[in-house]
């Protein structure tokens, strides 16, 4: 059962290995997320937030462990996470300061917060086995 506000997101990988971040309003790199809209599952609202906030149309590969945090207003949040493959220049959208397609180990430095570079590593060893599945 949920924890909090329940949102959705994606760990966007493009074929060359790159990991997507966007930079928040607060000027925080972290991975495109956000809420569910009325009557809309996990996966369908983690694409959605993934082209709102890039315009990248990426395609799920499978579940990531969600994430839990209380948000800078005190709200509780569930964030469930997909693996997903994606390619293109990301746009910015929704009052985004920056957004791009980026090596493992600059991501690593720029992710602002702890539970997000384990994310990235988790995603990371998804990506990378699902490639050797496709080999």
């Amino acid at each position: 059962m949920s924890q909090g506000v329940l949102g959705a997101g994606g760990v966007v990988f493009n074929p060359q290995g790159q990991v997507l971040l966007i930079r928040d309003r607060l000027g925080y790199w972290c991975f495109p997320k956000g809420h569910l809209e009325a009557g809309e599952g996990l996966e369908r609202a983690a694409l959605r937030e993934v082209a709102e906030e890039t315009g990248i149309q990426a395609r799920l590969l499978g579940p990531l462990l969600p994430t839990r945090y209380t948000n800078n207003k005190g709200i509780s949040r569930e964030i469930h996470w997909f693996l997903m493959v994606g390619q293109g220049q990301p746009r910015l959208e929704k009052g985004l300061s920056g957004a791009g397609f980026f090596d493992l180990e600059e991501a690593r430095r720029l992710l602002a917060f702890p539970e997000d570079v384990a994310l990235l590593e988790r995603a990371w060893q998804a990506w990378y086995r699902h490639n050797l599945d496709q080999a």
